[in-house]
């Protein structure tokens, strides 16, 4: 498994603790990843759509 050292995440303190209270905590590091990823891919899905308008 990868540590978190091995990987970077940028993601501020304010929206960290506001993803954490919303996931009932986060465990680790892929965890977080997932979640993160999640919403990231729905912003660009939300993106592309309003391009393609």
């Amino acid at each position: 498994m990868l540590e978190l050292k091995d990987k970077v995440v940028i993601i501020d303190e304010k929206n960290f603790s506001r993803l954490i209270k919303l996931y009932d905590g986060i465990k680790d590091v892929d965890e977080l990843s997932k979640i993160v990823n999640g919403h990231i891919s729905a912003a660009i899905d939300e993106i592309e759509d309003d391009e393609n308008v």
